[in-house]
């Protein structure tokens, strides 16, 4: 029998092993993919029909996904599959629905960072950030909720993930080679052959990266979603309305996600975490020779990373200039043909494929030899992509962004608006609660984006003690990998499971749940003055 580091997927049969304990840990998964579908077959009986044709795929859906019952690549294609059989819409519409906007610049920011490896751009960025914080895992976190915050509320949060994780990724490399930090976990991955698990203060680092952006769009007025959300209410709500808002909630959130983080992830309080960076803290000693043999061999900066980082700034300015609201932008330009994110992304993407990683193309180019004669390969190549680009985790975004297409067009999200709804122009009462809950369901179910686009205009049917709490909880993306495009970046390069999300984000959801909430009722009338 081939031995377990020789084994490759679709290689028969699976490492030999007699340890019941093992054989119940992964077996129950095969029983509920079998119960699951079983016990919620009563929705099926239910009224309106497609409404509860919908509810029944989509809870199966999240459950099959959340706990890691199959392959995600293999979750993700559910909605394709049920969706038109169940006569929700057409197998073309659902297909539509996956390969959004929202995908392809999802798409262009894995490139990006996949690029950043490539040309060891993100290694170079890891000694100038090792040179601010050293070794420590806490002012680490405390450097990145900083620098990401900034390029997420002026660039996008999106961007800000691939590229801060990219780099973040690089300094706990450093670090784990340096043994001052565990990478990879002990427990043994569902799938033989696949890549191991992170360590729990790995795993507290990576979140930093992509709940600081969803906190910084909070704030912003360049970026989605509070833009998708001003297009909604049709010029009536400003995205200055939305910032007098969120101010607040988006502050003490930030306080209480480096704190959380600290404590559940980085050993704040004491606990095992604490104690196994404690038995590394004698490897501390020789941190800095070993960081300075890796400058030392890296060398100074090549062409290959400088034009990397050259067109990583230009992408930046790019996205930063589309819309940014507070002044005309790019896109502003044709009023009758929106052009997304994408189209700035993905068109920087092109290039880098396109453009050579060195000098020797100039020189052919006005017809000279170079006197060292070699190859020309481009900034980024298809193989690099092919084998760095987390597949299945995207896969999975195009199903949830399916989820709300599907919520609309069976009419689930018209008969909530229409049946919890009210006309009443004063904010509170049942309605409000429910505007807010529905918002936070719908948004760590799919990106918040996503929502405001299709859902939105429909809840407004529901007036604005409905609506106005429901667009504001929109902002409240930290409970799945696929509640935002950010997260879904950091769990497919991090290997970040789905439950370990739930545990991330549970605490800051329900802060911000209630802050959002809060200051939506004390400030909503002055930010949407017509109502």
């Amino acid at each position: 029998m081939a031995a377990t580091q020789d084994y490759k997927p679709g290689d028969i049969p699976y490492e030999e092993q007699d340890d019941r304990r093992l054989f119940c840990k992964f077996h129950y998964k095969g029983v509920l993919i079998l119960v699951i579908p079983i016990l919620l077959g009563p929705i099926l009986i239910g009224h309106p029909v497609l409404v509860c044709r919908f509810l029944y795929i989509s809870l199966c859906f999240y459950l099959f996904y959340i706990l890691n019952l199959m392959a995600r690549g293999a979750v993700a294609f559910i909605y394709i599959t049920f969706i038109p059989i169940a006569g929700i819409a057409s197998s073309g519409q659902v297909g539509t629905a996956y390969y959004s906007d929202l995908i392809f610049l999802v798409f262009g920011s894995v490139f990006l960072g996949i690029m950043m490896d490539s040309s060891r751009l993100s290694e170079r960025l890891a000694m100038c950030v090792i040179a601010i914080v050293g070794s420590s895992l806490k002012r680490l976190q405390i450097f990145l909720t900083g620098v990401v915050f900034i390029v997420a509320f002026l660039v996008h949060p999106v961007l800000a993930a691939a590229f801060w994780m990219k780099v973040s990724q690089a300094v706990i490399t450093e670090y784990n080679n340096a043994g001052v930090v565990v990478m990879n976990s002990d427990e043994k991955p569902y799938e033989v052959g696949s890549k191991p698990y992170p360590t729990r203060p790995v795993i507290g680092i990576y979140l930093t990266c992509c709940y600081t952006g969803t906190i910084a769009a909070c704030l912003s007025p360049f970026v989605n979603p509070n833009g998708a959300i001003v297009d909604a209410y049709w010029g009536f709500f400003s995205v200055i309305g939305m910032m007098m808002i969120m101010a607040v909630p988006a502050i003490l959130g930030l306080v209480v996600m480096v704190l959380w983080i600290h404590i559940l992830f980085l050993g704040l309080f004491g606990g095992s975490v604490k104690r196994d960076l404690a038995e590394l803290d004698g490897n501390r000693a020789g941190f800095k020779q070993t960081i300075a043999d890796r400058k030392e061999a890296l060398g100074p900066w090549t062409v290959y990373p400088i034009l990397v980082l050259l067109l990583i700034i230009i992408t930046f300015i790019l996205v930063a200039t589309r819309k940014p609201r507070v002044f005309r932008g790019w896109d502003d330009v044709n009023l009758y043909m929106e052009s997304g994110y994408s189209v700035a992304v993905i068109g920087i993407a092109i290039v880098f494929f396109a453009l050579p990683a060195n000098y020797f193309f100039c020189k052919y180019y006005v017809c000279r030899r170079p006197t060292k004669e070699g190859t020309a390969p481009s900034l980024l190549g298809w193989k690099a992509v092919n084998t760095n680009t987390p597949w299945a985790d995207i896969f999975m975004l195009g199903a949830a962004v399916c989820c709300i297409y599907c919520a609309q067009a069976c009419g689930f999200i018209a008969l909530v608006a229409e049946s919890t709804g009210s006309n009443e122009p004063k904010l509170g009462g049942a309605q409000f609660i429910v505007g807010t809950l529905f918002g936070t369901l719908l948004t760590n179910l799919s990106p918040g984006t996503t929502v405001a686009r299709i859902a939105l205009p429909t809840i407004a049917r529901g007036g604005v003690s409905f609506s106005l709490p429901f667009a504001t909880a929109l902002h409240n993306q930290f409970l799945l990998p696929v509640s935002c495009p950010g997260n879904l970046i950091v769990a497919g390069w991090g290997n970040i499971r789905p439950f370990q999300f739930l545990l991330a984000g549970s605490v800051l959801a329900i802060f911000m749940f209630i802050t959002i909430a809060g200051f939506t009722a004390l400030l909503g009338s002055r930010a949407v003055p017509f109502f």
